[in-house]
């Protein structure tokens, strides 16, 4: 087929000049990722540009080369497998001309937290902490977390949709106010809009009730509010434990938070048009223009989204600050993460039908709906991923060719495209995320998710608010039999149709089906492995806290020992002393000083992997002693460090890794809690009062 342009070329790929542009791309891009950073624009613009122009070289190429017209059904495979690409190929392009034009709202943060910090500007803020049924240590830490912010004009509001006496409680012995509620009406939102009503500050903030901010969490933020029309400031969600994909792959060490990307990338982006997502936590709000709006949304179960929504068509601007100012709990296991997803998943969805929608309010550009109509349709990528799971399947079983293409022209124009596409992502998505591990995260759920798409489609409205448990340990491995059975039988027909299809390798389209197929049973071997959960004995979460530390242990109080904590939780240390302890040691009770943080804790050995490395678990936890070890942990500015995914060779790497050693029967880490062999099985070191 002739063409105009030379480099299009799809028939003659013999002249060597061919190649040239591509090879230049390709020079010029290693050149940018090597030495060029994100926040830089004229790296973005290059990046950005070769990206778009391989984008138009690979599809003119499938649109005019390789569609299958032979049979009606080949046709409509082969126009369907072009549509889910242009599909995909669409929402990224609008990600990247985003990308042109992020902005870095830090300076403006600085600038404004100097009326805060020098008292010019302090308005009353008040803080709800909603909660339903959560464990009264995971509400403890996160009241203490917020009485130890750095501003004085604070209150804090516990809204316990539960109506504990046990939580009221606790909000009395730590000096926080109680709020509850008849009944339930509206869940989380109408939690909110109950406390509403019954408070006063001019600006709210807003922590579930796992999240404990940073004490500069209100410093940096509350300042932005002098500009009038600012109506909500969203941050940076961290999180302190790993989510439970990377857990079960045992790569908690290696990869960041699923949901590091969507704060670190999407949020970024979305900020450029002043159009970033309210989070339901670690945000603060104007109450007038909450009041404005009628309050939080109650018609979806995503009140958050489309509260910001509601704000944004009155007229206010959505700021989000990159920055983490506060941690939480992710999901514990892969029935809470994927019925999780599945919540957002509806609740997103319903914008389609309801009167916050931002496809229908008004005060919105054509480029903001268009943000925000990209973000509803990624939810439509889990049928896609299905489908493509499928696709290799449906060309072994019955023959059927997706598309026709040489060796040659896949070489020329599919090899590029993905290669780049493949070495840019991680450095686009601030290196959040590679694009191997979205995929095993997206084939993991993929059938959930279709499922729940299919259900609110059909029926908006037909599941209420669940809220996700937080909070849970076990001490047994547990395979999650109930979401891997529809996986386990994609993954033996898939390894049927490798068999099947060995014998038609010469036939132009099975070949790309056979490699095809070939990656989805990597992949589905992968997400089995992730529904496998892991151990969770512990209830802490141990953190990477390093403190110099000086211990003496009973059976001799006059020498000290000194050495440095590896992990720290609310429930022991590690350490790593600078002498040998010889093995009676263990058991021997201790006092232990954290110097830098003026801590004094007193506990004993339980276990020890050698004569330099303790295990001590502390005694019960004073109230002031609690109090000083949770800031420590927690609360500290600059506490959360962004972790770096690793680069996709490296990843691929972890993930062969993964295939050949699984978790199950992988060494035991020294510098990881051993309840198993301590036998400690304490809930909790600080008691409650209200669960005595």
């Amino acid at each position: 087929m002739p063409t105009i342009i030379p480099w299009l070329a799809i028939e003659d790929l013999d002249p060597p000049w061919i190649f040239w542009p591509l090879l230049l791309i390709g020079v010029l891009s290693s050149v940018v990722l090597r030495w060029g950073k994100v926040q830089q624009q004229w790296a973005r613009v290059i990046v950005v540009a070769s990206l778009i122009a391989l984008m138009i070289h690979y599809l003119l190429w499938r649109s005019l080369a390789t569609l299958n017209l032979r049979t009606p059904i080949e046709a409509a495979l082969s126009i369907l497998l072009l549509a889910i690409e242009v599909f995909m190929m669409a929402g990224y392009s609008l990600q990247l001309y985003l990308l042109l034009r992020i902005k870095n709202r830090r300076p403006e943060a600085d600038a404004a937290a100097l009326a805060v910090k020098s008292g010019y500007y302090q308005p009353w803020v008040d803080i709800f902490i909603p909660t339903y049924n959560e464990p009264l240590t995971i509400l403890r830490r996160t009241i203490v977390g917020c009485q130890a912010l750095d501003y004085p004009h604070k209150r804090i509001y516990v809204l316990d949709d539960t109506r504990r006496p046990a939580l009221r409680e606790l909000a009395c012995e730590l000096g926080c106010e109680y709020l509850s509620r008849p009944d339930n009406r509206h869940a989380k939102a109408g939690n909110l809009n109950h406390a509403l009503a019954c408070t006063q500050g001019e600006l709210i903030a807003v922590f579930d009730a796992d999240f404990v901010p940073t004490r500069n969490f209100l410093t940096r933020t509350v300042g932005f509010f002098q500009t009038a029309d600012i109506g909500l400031v969203q941050t940076y969600q961290s999180f302190y434990n790993p989510d439970p994909i990377a857990r079960n792959l045992g790569l908690e060490e290696h990869l960041p938070q699923e949901v590091e990307i969507f704060s670190r990338h999407y949020q970024v982006l979305r900020d450029s048009i002043e159009t970033a997502l309210c989070y339901g936590s670690s945000f603060v709000v104007r109450r007038s223009a909450l009041e404005a709006i009628g309050g939080f949304v109650t018609e979806s179960l995503s009140e958050d989204y489309y509260t910001g929504i509601e704000l944004a068509a009155a007229g206010y601007r959505l700021i989000y600050l990159n920055e983490s100012l506060s941690a939480g709990l992710c999901a514990e296991d892969m029935t809470a993460h994927i019925r999780q997803r599945q919540r957002w998943a509806r609740g997103t969805l319903q914008g389609l039908f309801i009167a916050s929608s931002p496809l229908r309010v008004p005060n919105l550009s054509w480029l903001q709906r268009l943000a925000h109509l990209e973000g509803i349709t990624q939810w439509f990528h889990s049928p896609l991923r299905l489908f493509l799971l499928l696709l290799p399947l449906i060309a072994a079983f019955w023959g059927l060719v997706p598309l026709e293409t040489t060796l040659r022209q896949w070489l020329y124009y599919f090899v590029p495209y993905y290669w780049l596409l493949l070495s840019t992502f991680r450095w686009l998505n601030g290196h959040s995320r590679s694009a191997l591990v979205s995929d095993i995260y997206a084939v993991v759920q993929c059938v959930p998710l279709t499922l729940t798409v299919i259900d609110t489609l059909l029926r908006p409205f037909g599941r209420g608010f669940w809220v996700t448990p937080k909070g849970s340990y076990r001490d047994r491995y547990h395979f999650q039999w109930h979401l891997a059975a529809p996986l386990f039988v994609l993954f033996v027909l898939s390894v049927a149709a490798a068999v099947l299809n060995w014998q038609a390798l010469h036939s132009r389209g099975l070949l790309l089906a056979w490699v095809w197929n070939l990656y989805n049973l990597v992949i589905l071997a992968l997400a089995l492995y992730c529904l496998t959960e892991r151990p969770r004995p512990d209830p802490y979460d141990w953190l990477n806290v390093q403190q110099t530390v000086e211990l003496h242990l009973a059976w001799d109080q006059t020498t000290a020992l000194w050495g440095r904590t590896m992990r720290l939780s609310e429930g022991g240390a590690i350490v790593h002393l600078h002498q040998a302890l010889p093995p009676s040691a263990m058991g021997v009770p201790l006092t232990c000083r954290l110097l830098e943080a003026g801590i004094d804790l007193s506990g004993q050995i339980v276990h020890m992997p050698n004569q330099t490395t303790l295990e001590i678990y502390f005694d019960p936890l004073t109230p002031d002693q609690y109090r000083q070890l949770i800031t420590l942990l927690f609360c500290e500015p600059n506490r959360w460090q962004w972790q770096k995914a690793p680069s996709e060779l490296q990843t691929l790497w972890l993930l062969l890794r993964t295939l050949v050693l699984p978790p199950l029967i992988r060494h035991w880490n020294p510098l990881t809690p051993n309840l198993q062999a301590t036998g400690w099985h304490r809930a909790y070191s600080y008691p409650q009062k209200s669960e005595r």
